[in-house]
C-alpha cells in the first residue's frame, strides 16, 4: 500500500491528466443523459415558440462565427429545429456578421430544414447584411427597400413568402444567437419602436447583461451558452453536442472533487507530513 502511494505522488500529475481525459472522452463517445435543471430563461424561449400559429413569422439572426461556435452554434441549432417544426410558421435567417452565413447554411443543412419548410414559401435565407445597426434599423424599416436579393442571389421580389413582410410589424418574434452588439440593434430598432418581441442566445459573458432586459419583460427569454443550448436540446428530445458537453462537465466537476478527497485522504495516511 505504502508503495502505490508513493508512486500516486511521484505521478500525480499523469494521474490527473489521464483521469481528466477519460471524463471529458467517455460522455462524448457514450452519452449519460444526466439530468439538466431546466431554467425559466430557457424555458421563455420554448413556450414562446410552442405558442406559434400558422401565419406567424419568425425572424432568426446569428453572429456565429469560429471564436464563439462551441457555445452559441448549439443553442442556434436547437431553436431552429423546433421553429421549422412549427407548422405554417414562415422562418426568415439573417446574418450580422461576415463569417455567419457558413454556419447557417451548415444548420440548415444539419437540421434538414428543406423537409420542413419549403425554400421561399416559409424559409428564407436573406444572408449577411452589412452596416451594423442601420442594416437592422433598415431590415425593420422596409426590408424590400433594403435587399434585392436573398443569399442565393435571388431576386427578394420573387419570394413568395417576403410578399406580404415588409418590416417589424410584421415579425412575431425575432431570435438573435450573438456575443456582439447585434443583440442591443435589435431592441433599439424592433422592440423599442415596433413592440417586437425578442430573446436571444448568448455565450455566457453576454447574459449578465441580458438579465436586466429580462427582468424588466423587454425580452422573453435568454438560451444561456452550452447549459442553455443543452436544456433545450433536452426540451425538444434531441439532445446533442450541448448535453454530452455538459455530461462531460459535471463529470470534471466529480473528477476534481474526488482528487480533492484522495489528496486529503493520502496527506492523512502519510502522517500529515508533505514530502
Amino acid at each position: 500500500m505504502s508503495d502505490f502511494i508513493e508512486t500516486l505522488s511521484k505521478n500525480y500529475k499523469q494521474v490527473i491528466y489521464i483521469g481528466l481525459f477519460l471524463v471529458l472522452t467517455i460522455p462524448r463517445v457514450y452519452p449519460l443523459g444526466l439530468p439538466i435543471p431546466l431554467s425559466d430563461t430557457t424555458m421563455g424561449v420554448y413556450n414562446q415558440i410552442e405558442a406559434l400559429e400558422p401565419g406567424d413569422v419568425v425572424v432568426i439572426g446569428s453572429s456565429i462565427s469560429a471564436s464563439i461556435y462551441a457555445e452559441v452554434y448549439p443553442q442556434y441549432i436547437a431553436v431552429m429545429r423546433h421553429v421549422l417544426g412549427q407548422e405554417g410558421v414562415k422562418v426568415i435567417l439573417v446574418d450580422h456578421i461576415p463569417e455567419a452565413p457558413i454556419f447557417t447554411e451548415r444548420a440548415i443543412e444539419e437540421a434538414n430544414a428543406y423537409s420542413y419548410k419549403a425554400y421561399g414559401e416559409e424559409l428564407v435565407h436573406l444572408g449577411y447584411i452589412a452596416g451594423d445597426e442601420a442594416a437592422i434599423s433598415g431590415l425593420c424599416r422596409d426590408l424590400h427597400d433594403l435587399l434585392q436579393v436573398d443569399y442565393h442571389g435571388t431576386s427578394i421580389s420573387e419570394i413568395s413568402m417576403l410578399d406580404d413582410i415588409n418590416s417589424a410589424e410584421d415579425f412575431t418574434i425575432v431570435l438573435d444567437f450573438t456575443a456582439s452588439a447585434d443583440s442591443q440593434y435589435w431592441l433599439n430598432q424592433a422592440y423599442a419602436t415596433y413592440g417586437t418581441k425578442i430573446a436571444l442566445g448568448l455565450t455566457a459573458v453576454k447574459v449578465t447583461d441580458a438579465y436586466a432586459y429580462y427582468t424588466a419583460g423587454q425580452i422573453f427569454g435568454i438560451v444561456e451558452s452550452t447549459k442553455g443550448a443543452a436544456q433545450y436540446e433536452i426540451l425538444i428530445d434531441q439532445p446533442g453536442l450541448a448535453a454530452q458537453g455538459m455530461d462531460a462537465q459535471s463529470l470534471a466537476h466529480l473528477f476534481f472533487i474526488g482528487l480533492i478527497l484522495v489528496g486529503n485522504i493520502l496527506y492523512f495516511v502519510k502522517g500529515g507530513k508533505n514530502q
